[in-house]
């Protein structure tokens, strides 16, 4: 009965020596992150700026097992969305042997287009570039959006491929780097 103690008090007090709780690292791993600006926060408090082209995260601070831990996004990327995928980002500690939050970051991306003046003549087929090849705008159309998006910081330029019977189009604005918002500023003319 002595030695059951005793051996109950030497295994009290290794774990007293081992500081009690085990810590885990919150973090986990992050994809695409391509801009500046991205802010982590957990718990609502606990900021963290994250770098552009990092892979990885890790808040400074471990939180002991049985800790509650919410991960957010207080702040997106310029021009960028992160969003929480794989993962979780609300959990508690030990609950699994690691805690690993994934993110995943896209560059934003809007609509090109536009109006048309004076298609009468029929169909008038457009393209933008390499990026995203031609269209067809059809006879009577008075406005016209590039098929797909196009990522910000990307160059665009719509130019005519074939024009219409017996009319001549020209385009105007067709050219630019996308911006944080659609753009619906190009003019098509058609005249005879």
């Amino acid at each position: 009965m002595k030695a059951k103690f005793i051996a109950a008090a030497l295994l009290a007090a290794a774990l007293a020596a081992c500081g009690g709780k085990a810590s885990f690292t919150l973090g986990g791993s992050i994809s695409g992150l391509a801009n500046q600006g991205l802010i982590l926060q957990n718990n609502g408090g606990n900021d963290l700026p994250v770098n552009a082209g990092a892979t990885s995260f890790s808040f400074p601070n471990g939180i002991s097992y049985g800790t509650e831990y919410k991960v957010s996004i207080k702040q997106q990327p310029d021009h960028m969305t992160c969003a929480f995928l794989g993962g979780t980002e609300v959990g508690s500690a030990g609950h699994t042997t690691s805690i690993n939050i994934v993110l995943s970051c896209s560059q934003n991306a809007y609509t090109v287009g536009g109006t048309v003046e004076g298609l009468t003549g029929g169909d008038l087929v457009l393209v933008n570039g390499s990026a995203t090849g031609s269209f067809t705008v059809t006879k009577g159309a008075t406005s016209f959006t590039v098929p797909g998006t196009i990522p910000v910081g990307t160059a665009y330029g719509v130019t005519v491929l074939t024009q219409p019977a017996g009319q001549t189009c020209s385009v105007s604005n067709g050219s630019g780097v996308m911006g944080d918002a659609p753009r619906t500023n190009i003019v098509v003319k058609c005249t005879p």
